[in-house]
């Protein structure tokens, strides 16, 4: 009970203390929608918000405060608290929860992208540690078509992860090639280390908006249970992923703007046995009332085999998602 009105009091007292600062500002949003999902009797209602503050100390210094709140768990959670330095004109330092950000999906808020969900691929690094958010530092020089990343992180299971990120903007007539390492430490004896790459493209044609990367990298939890079943410790995992989409602007007081979205991917669990997979394809459509509030419908196909069963595929997490986001 004390921490339901310790919460309450914090909602009701928090935005009145940053309105009162003029280096305060804010962002956001509101989702509403429904899922369907593959054999799912029902339809699956759901809604979202997010408050992120961010205070500017002086020239230099900024700390970042995010709120989260979801029909499923029903309760506010503090999802990220960092601070940031500006060291140069180039060059900042960045301490707190941070993203890995391996993956060009990593490197763009999640409500700001063109899907409602993340691919296949990123939800399965998730669990393994690749692309979560953990509290540590992080270093970033950003030059004028150049960006370089460093950082460590460490958490409470005692795993601490390396990474590096490279950044190539305007090579040749693409717009940007990008890279990335990560490599994590544990205390699993079996397991000790893991290590990760991605890679891959990113280009604009006549405003179609167009990514194309790579994965390639140990699986720790598979690595796991091959140990202990007495196999071969290594498990590698790799993956494909590609999305374009494009925005078509009307001159209407209603729909402001149409965009199509387009979405695949191929994850391999084990190398070894690469017909063994699962395969995404992703059909959106966004209907823009403003530059803040759209219409997002997605058809998501997954379709997975299994060792046992390599001809036949289950459709289990595909799903049909309607949602309504607006944004501040």
């Amino acid at each position: 009970m004390r921490r339901l009105l310790l919460i309450f009091l914090t909602i009701l007292i928090l935005p009145v203390l940053l309105y009162s600062q003029k280096k305060v500002s804010y962002d956001g949003y509101f989702e509403i929608g429904g899922k369907a999902e593959y054999n799912g009797i029902y339809i699956e209602s759901y809604y979202k918000a997010k408050m992120e503050f961010e205070y500017k100390i002086n020239k230099y210094t900024e700390v970042e405060i995010d709120i989260r709140g979801n029909s499923e768990d029903r309760e506010i959670i503090l999802y990220e608290a960092s601070a940031e330095f500006e060291l140069s004109d180039n060059l900042e330092l960045e301490v707190g929860d941070l993203k890995k950000r391996f993956g060009y999906e990593e490197w763009t808020s999640r409500e700001k992208l063109p899907t409602i969900r993340r691919s296949i691929v990123n939800r399965y690094l998730e669990p393994l540690g690749y692309v979560n958010r953990e509290p540590g530092i992080q270093i970033e020089w950003e030059g004028d078509d150049f960006l370089l990343l460093g950082g460590m992180h460490y958490n409470e299971s005692h795993t601490a992860s390396y990474v590096i990120k490279a950044v190539k903007k305007s090579i040749s007539s693409l717009d940007g090639v990008f890279a990335n390492l990560q490599i994590i430490r544990t205390r699993d004896t079996e397991i000790p280390n893991a290590t990760a790459v991605n890679a891959g493209i990113f280009d604009t044609i006549s405003g179609i908006a167009s990514v194309l990367e790579f994965y390639y990298g140990l699986d720790p939890v598979e690595s796991h249970y091959s140990a202990l079943e007495g196999g071969d410790n290594d498990v590698y995992l790799g993956a494909v992923r590609f999305i374009t989409s494009k925005i078509f602007l009307f001159e209407n007081k209603i729909i402001r703007g149409f965009e199509p979205v387009l979405s695949g991917a191929v994850l391999v669990n084990n190398m070894d046995y690469t017909d063994v997979n699962k395969l995404q394809l992703m059909l959106g459509f966004n209907f823009y009332f403003n530059d803040n509030a759209r219409l997002m419908i997605n058809g998501d196909l997954a379709a997975s085999n299994r060792p046992f069963s390599k001809s036949k595929r289950s459709l289990t997490d595909s799903s049909v998602i309607i949602q309504l986001q607006v944004r501040w």
